[in-house]
């Protein structure tokens, strides 16, 4: 089952249990996925449903910090459940120790990447969806020492 089906799925669950929090969210990035399959020519993929609800996520994380910096904690709390939704519908991330021996193995392979920026690109194409950027960047600045 596709993301986009997963999603109509679980939009028709929240219906019959009335639980508005969740159809709201759902519904939210069951749009952002449709505007993604508009723009493509060929056709949606489960790789294009992912981007657009990471785009939705990383725009919760946004929401997140300027709700926490003018003390607006329960803003903060429900746009936190709205990523644990959205994150359902996305491969399992790795842990920070899975990364970092994936760094190793690839700063032993390539020893000369010693930019934590150069090799984060190259790290990023490699994990693709299983690593999130910003973690990435910071454990490939912590391995070089940097």
């Amino acid at each position: 089952m596709s993301i986009k089906e997963r999603v109509q799925d679980e939009i028709t669950k929240a219906m019959k249990a009335r639980d508005a929090v969740r159809l709201e969210c759902l519904r939210l990035a069951k749009g952002a996925i449709l505007l993604k399959e508009k723009e493509s020519v060929a056709g949606l993929t489960d790789e294009m449903s992912g981007v657009a609800l990471r785009a939705e996520i990383k725009k919760r994380q946004q929401s997140i910090e300027i709700f926490r910096k003018y003390d607006k904690e329960t803003e903060a709390v429900v746009t936190e459940n709205e990523i644990r939704i959205l994150e359902e519908f996305l491969p399992n991330q790795m842990s920070a120790d899975e990364i970092e021996a994936k760094i190793r193995a690839y700063l032993a392979e390539y020893p000369e990447l010693n930019h934590p920026g150069k090799l984060t690109g190259a790290l990023k194409k490699e994990l693709g969806d299983l690593a999130d950027g910003k973690v990435l960047n910071e454990l490939c600045k912590k391995v070089l020492g940097v």
